[in-house]
């Protein structure tokens, strides 16, 4: 995982912790209160990027483009900003015979980390080691740090 990615997952899980914390002290000084039960998912952001790739693999790219925000970005091996432009990206992707498998999912809140591995009509090609990310953010990718060509 590169260092951006590292210094973000670290800059989330501290500030829960922190958060945790100072929700600890104010409960203790007043009155205690009943926690709110969770109604969310928390492994959603997990699942919206395995459905986009499965739909991928399947050749789906319309299902796939459902979990994509407007305003997608994406850098690294690939450098460009909205749904339309990625939407053109991917199906070039596609055609040109392309296909990944995602593999050891991680989610820290809405960030998603994953190993994987190209295949070039049926060949394998080559593979990564949790070094990707990507961001979900009301239900959609925003955000893809792309390493893989």
């Amino acid at each position: 995982m590169n260092i951006k990615a590292k210094l973000l997952v670290l800059f989330i899980v501290l500030a829960q912790v922190l958060a945790g914390c100072a929700n600890s002290l104010s409960a203790a000084a007043g009155t205690p209160t009943a926690a709110p039960t969770p109604t969310s998912d928390p492994l959603l952001s997990a699942k919206i990027v395995q459905a986009f790739w499965d739909a991928l693999e399947a050749g789906d790219l319309e299902k796939a483009m459902t979990y994509v925000g407007d305003d997608i970005e994406c850098r690294v091996y690939c450098h460009l900003t909205g749904k339309a432009t990625f939407q053109t990206y991917m199906q070039g992707y596609l055609n040109a015979g392309y296909l990944t498998r995602i593999s050891d999912v991680k989610v820290v809140g809405s960030i998603v980390t994953y190993s994987w591995e190209v295949y070039r009509n049926g060949n394998f090609l080559r593979r990564g080691e949790d070094d990707e990310m990507m961001q979900v953010d009301d239900g959609k990718i925003v955000y893809w740090e792309n390493y893989h060509r």
